[in-house]
């Protein structure tokens, strides 16, 4: 006997994981015909037909030029229409909001940045809300919702920011100021754990189901996809590596690399080096260019900090690539220089990021995207 409670829903979720795949599948590797389709994801030609139908209804794929083959009947490649829905992505930073508007590629439409005290949650959000709106507003399609991320701990169900002591929020919601204003759907989730996702939506992640980020920044970060969980955040592990021990940058000394091996950490030693640098950007400059031998040393010694962690995570992880985001290896010829150092993590799976645009814009406004692709529901394509 049916459980009167479950009565239909069990086709609905069919359908729901159904679509969610053949969105994911477009998005990673289209155009494909609906054959191709059917055969990737082991459906029948009936239930693919049945899905595409309303996605070309709602403009979200969309079909492409008849392809003869010789044999049988032409195939009708479809593809994801990557300009029919668009997300905006809010970033809270430790001295500015940026927010930006992206397509279902992960292309950058637009960016807007605004200084502003970090310590003023209430009015931080209320720019944040008008930010959003404006971006929304100028979007040249429907938008599906708004994605916002913020460092520090980040309750996703409750759209909170529980505690960020680099901003000095504890327990600030969101999510609400940012509805109220919009009128739009918002999710919140850390940095890391967005960036990771962005990575696995739009760049170097795509289709990988093993994949470590290490964020290094003012904070130092770390986000681990634990099991196959296609383009949905639910299976990210965030946590932090301060804690782990580093040689120094400047002694033969070690400490934490929170105190060690942060972008605070490297432009005071910097500072007390006397090196003319006034922000990270210059003194990476400075060590891209060999004008300064002192900032290459710097930078020397961060890639032998970086090494020693992506050491470590791989040591406890044995990931299948780990993305080093941030400033952990802000070029390629840093990136060669972690690879050289490292001793168990093998070098080809240290790669850098390479999603578009702003990465921190493109991984708020790919909170919202990836529920779309992975939800694959009536609602987000009305």
């Amino acid at each position: 006997m049916n459980d009167p409670g479950l009565s239909g829903t069990r086709p609905r979720q069919a359908r729901q994981a159904n679509t969610a795949a053949v969105l994911q599948l477009l998005a990673q590797g289209g155009p494909l015909a609906r054959g191709d389709i059917a055969k990737e994801l082991s459906l029948n030609h009936g239930s693919v037909s049945r899905i595409i139908e309303p996605l070309l209804a709602a403009g979200v794929v969309r079909e492409l030029a008849e392809q003869s083959t010789g044999v049988g009947r032409p195939r009708v490649p479809v593809e994801l229409d990557s300009s029919s829905r668009y997300a905006v992505g809010v970033h809270l930073g430790l001295e500015r909001t940026t927010a930006g508007l992206i397509d279902l590629a992960g292309h950058c439409v637009r960016t807007l940045a605004e200084n502003r005290d970090p310590a003023d949650s209430v009015a931080t959000l209320r720019h944040a809300a008008d930010l959003a709106a404006e971006m929304a507003g100028s979007a040249p399609g429907p938008v599906l919702g708004i994605g916002v991320t913020a460092g520090g701990e980040v309750d996703r169900q409750t759209g909170r920011v529980v505690r960020n002591d680099v901003l000095g929020w504890t327990d600030v919601r969101v999510s609400g100021p940012l509805r109220e204003r919009t009128g739009l759907d918002v999710v919140v989730d850390g940095n890391v754990s967005a960036l990771l996702g962005a990575e696995l939506t739009f760049g170097a992640g795509l289709g990988r189901h093993n994949v470590s980020y290490l964020f290094v920044g003012n904070v130092a970060e770390t986000g681990f996809l634990s099991r196959g969980g296609g383009t949905s955040s639910n299976g990210i592990i965030q946590g932090g590596f301060g804690r782990l021990l580093v040689p120094g940058l400047t002694d033969g000394g070690h400490g934490r690399f929170g105190e060690r091996g942060t972008d605070v950490a490297l432009l005071a030693a910097a500072r007390s080096a006397g090196v003319a640098a006034t922000s990270l950007t210059d003194l990476i400059r400075l060590a891209d260019t060999d004008t300064d031998t002192v900032a290459s040393g710097l930078l020397e010694a961060r890639s032998a900090q970086v090494a020693l962690v992506a050491d470590t995570v791989y040591d406890l992880m044995r990931p299948d690539m780990i993305i080093l985001g941030g400033s952990g290896a802000p070029s390629d010829r840093w990136l060669e220089a972690v690879r050289d150092r490292v001793e168990t993590t093998p070098p080809h799976t240290l790669v850098r990021p390479r999603s578009r645009g702003n990465p921190l814009v493109t991984a708020a406004a790919g909170l919202v995207v990836r529920a779309f692709f992975t939800k694959g529901t009536a609602e987000w394509i009305a």
